[in-house]
């Protein structure tokens, strides 16, 4: 009976230990993004590079419409999440959740995100100047309602089916629907793209699509000049493609396994 007992006592020691470890193995998994949030939510320096790319982006809107001689529609295409809208708290909840993608559904859902330092301030201006704005976003087409509805809360200009192009535009995606090359096309039909905005990227042009070779940096040597005249880029440590390479392109890695990836990639 002794050795019985002592038996249960071992395994449920062994097992409290098992369980402790993989509690904290779990917790530091997350540790990246903690920072990352952390920095997002708290730094002045996330606030003060928002408000400088935006500074940028109106002298580059004034430019444009002075040298808009031909009184062509002008219009400004920006993405959504972490460009206009802060997402952040939903990052927050991801820290304590696997299920991210029911998550996010539920976090669009509630139309709560806030607007990014120098976003509105930015959406308004442009539309004082009758340039127009479109919402280029990989969000879904089922999101589309709560969407609108959280621009408008927002007080955001523009805030109309025609002026948001969702990520399930089939008829502009030419069957790719993370690409945003079809719905850049689509505004281009009718208007001069005088700047693109976003956080990614990816949301400028499909020349930054592959980063399958040295992390896509030999397309942003390219396209240099770009960066502060027709791209503005705003940062977002969170997450983007920016990680696809860093994970080898594999999908179901574990916090773990992304992790150990990451530290073999360090330049040392």
């Amino acid at each position: 009976m002794k050795l019985y007992s002592a038996t249960v006592l071992s395994v449920l020691l062994s097992s409290s230990l098992f369980a402790q470890q993989t509690t904290v193995s779990v917790n530091n998994s997350s540790d990246k993004l903690i920072v990352a949030v952390s920095w997002y939510q708290h730094s002045a320096e996330m606030r003060a590079l928002y408000y400088q790319g935006f500074n940028i982006a109106r002298q580059r809107l004034d430019e444009a419409i002075a040298a808009n001689t031909k009184k062509q529609p002008l219009a400004v295409v920006v993405d959504i999440d972490e460009t206009m809208l802060d997402n952040s708290p939903f990052e927050s909840m991801v820290i304590d959740s696997a299920d991210n993608l029911s998550g996010w559904k539920n976090w669009t859902a509630r139309a709560t995100a806030k607007a990014l330092p120098g976003a509105l301030e930015f959406a308004i201006y442009a539309q004082s100047k009758k340039v127009e704005i479109f919402y280029v976003t990989n969000r879904d087409d089922n999101e589309r309602v709560a969407t609108l509805l959280n621009l408008q809360k927002e007080g955001f200009p523009y805030t109309d089916e025609d002026h948001l192009l969702t990520r399930s535009d089939l008829t502009y995606s030419a069957g790719n629907t993370s690409s945003k090359t079809g719905r850049r096309a689509k505004v281009a039909e009718n208007h001069k793209i005088v700047l693109l905005i976003g956080d990614n990227l990816n949301d400028f042009s499909e020349i930054f699509e592959d980063r399958s070779h040295n992390d896509g940096k030999e397309a942003v040597e390219k396209n240099r000049e770009q960066f502060g005249q027709l791209f503005i880029v705003l940062p977002n440590p969170m997450y983007g493609a920016w990680e696809k390479p860093l994970y080898n392109y594999k999908d179901g890695l574990s916090e773990e396994q992304k992790t150990l990836m990451l530290k073999e990639k360090l330049v040392k």
